[in-house]
């Protein structure tokens, strides 16, 4: 790219409503329409909430501080635009050419940066003289550093040497993604997919792994030194390809228990019948139990936080009140279980079997009527079953339900708020009942106020 001046004109605000009702007249394919080309342009601090930037021509767009939360920019060009601390939340990034652009702490949660480019950019002047020099002296890396990135989707994306030290990627979804050489010091991939995904030579330094998914990364050369593995679902051969791993936190294994599994359910089980005079409460917290296979087995009140439970089978077992906070669970077979009080908050249930199960909220011996519901507070569940369930009273507030089976469950009273449901299947269910503040991905029934009764006689 190429640029002769330093400055960047400022848009007239009227000029730009004009430009963009241009662009919708282009991507509507009606007579008149252009598409938008702010190319070298100011617009910083100004609102494009909501617009279809579709195919637009933005290189080195100066919006520092502007807002294109829920925008369309499918396909645009960003060119080694300066977006520091812009709102992209709920953005659609897919396909987007974002080479060389400045994300530093800007807000992309929820958005989607499918197949979009990250690699290396940088704009460059031509003096009068004819020297060719790089626009400024700065990094031609696209930076994401203290960027908001939970819950966005950077599929397949390409990020080349991108620097994103402090980036919180919390259940970001980075499958398949072209990670090499990118440096994610420090930052927090909580939850992150990143099946697939290449980090060769990545700097993963103190970096949060807590509950991620890395079936199938490639480590080459990346440093973990001090990563969080806890309940990460990985195949430990992978990580041999790392070039250093000091400090690391790696989840336990039951050898660590220091007593046989079947032992300490044994002792559960006197536990709960004894009401805690006798036995030892099962505690398996950050265990790694893959392949956990006991049918019907009766549990509550276990402690599975953060404990990987990878394809486990509980089918019709026993689990009220059980804690899995944080417990890799995709997979899992909980179908037919009771499971009314447990904790699912920020566990990972993807493509999990809950049909027919009893997930409703929990009596509370001696409470007067007061119940304990069921908890799935930022749970990912995509692809799971709940077909046939009792759900009424669970709480899935900022929850990731997409794709997900809730035909002919029993929806009384569930609290979805600000939870992700596209795609999810509702044949049979009714979510009248719901709570459904800031849900995405279904339309939210308008309440229609009854008329006042007539007062005259």
């Amino acid at each position: 790219m190429s640029g002769s001046d330093d400055k960047f004109e400022r848009m007239d605000i009227e000029q730009l409503k004009a430009a963009l009702q241009q662009h919708v007249r282009y991507i509507k394919r009606i007579n008149g329409g252009d598409r938008l080309n702010l190319s070298h342009k100011n617009v910083e601090r100004l609102r494009f909430d909501g617009w279809d930037l579709t195919d637009a021509e933005l290189v080195g767009l100066q919006a520092a501080g502007s807002s294109f939360s829920g925008a369309c920019l499918e396909r645009a060009n960003l060119f080694a635009a300066d977006l520091t601390g812009v709102d992209f939340s709920g953005a659609n990034l897919k396909r987007a050419d974002l080479r060389g652009a400045r994300f530093t702490r800007a807000n992309l949660e929820g958005a989607d940066l499918t197949d979009s480019d990250l690699r290396e950019g940088k704009i460059m002047k031509q003096s009068s003289e004819g020297d060719v020099s790089y626009h400024d002296n700065g990094d031609t890396g696209t930076r994401f550093d203290s960027a908001n990135m939970r819950h966005s989707t950077l599929e397949k994306v390409r990020m080349g040497r991108a620097l994103g030290a402090g980036t919180d990627l919390f259940q970001a979804n980075l499958k398949g993604a072209r990670l090499a050489g990118c440096d994610f010091s420090g930052s927090d991939l909580s939850g992150a997919d990143l099946e697939g995904a290449d980090l060769t030579g990545a700097n993963l330094s103190r970096a949060s792994l807590r509950g991620a998914t890395l079936i199938g990364v490639v480590l080459d050369g990346a440093c973990l030194d001090g990563v969080d593995l806890t309940a990460a679902h990985f195949d430990r051969a992978q990580l041999m390809a790392a070039k250093s791993m000091e400090g690391a936190i790696m989840p336990r294994t039951a050898a660590d228990l220091g007593i046989p599994v079947n032992e300490l359910m044994t002792k559960h089980k006197a536990w709960m019948t004894s009401g805690g005079a006798k036995g030892k409460q099962a505690v398996f917290k950050g265990v790694d139990l893959t392949g956990f296979s006991h049918p019907g087995i009766a549990l509550s009140a276990a402690e599975f936080s953060d404990a990987i439970l990878v394809g486990a089978n509980f089918e019709t077992g026993i689990f009220s009140m059980t804690n899995f906070s944080g417990a890799a669970l995709s997979n899992v077979n909980f179908s037919q279980c009771d499971l009314r009080g447990a904790k699912f908050e920020c566990a990972n249930l993807t493509n999990a079997n809950l049909a027919q199960a009893d997930l409703s909220a929990m009596p509370i011996a001696g409470g007067g009527g007061r119940t304990w519901p069921t908890n799935f507070r930022g749970a990912i569940l995509t692809g799971s079953d709940f077909s046939g369930s009792d759900l009424s009273f669970c709480d899935f507030s900022g929850a990731i339900l997409r794709d997900v089976n809730l035909n002919s469950a029993n929806l009384d009273g569930v609290v979805f708020d600000e939870a992700d449901l596209t795609g999810v299947s509702l044949s049979g269910a009714n979510i009248g009942s719901c709570k459904l503040q800031g849900v995405k991905g279904v339309v939210v029934p308008k309440v229609v106020p009854k008329k006042k009764a007539s007062s005259k006689r």
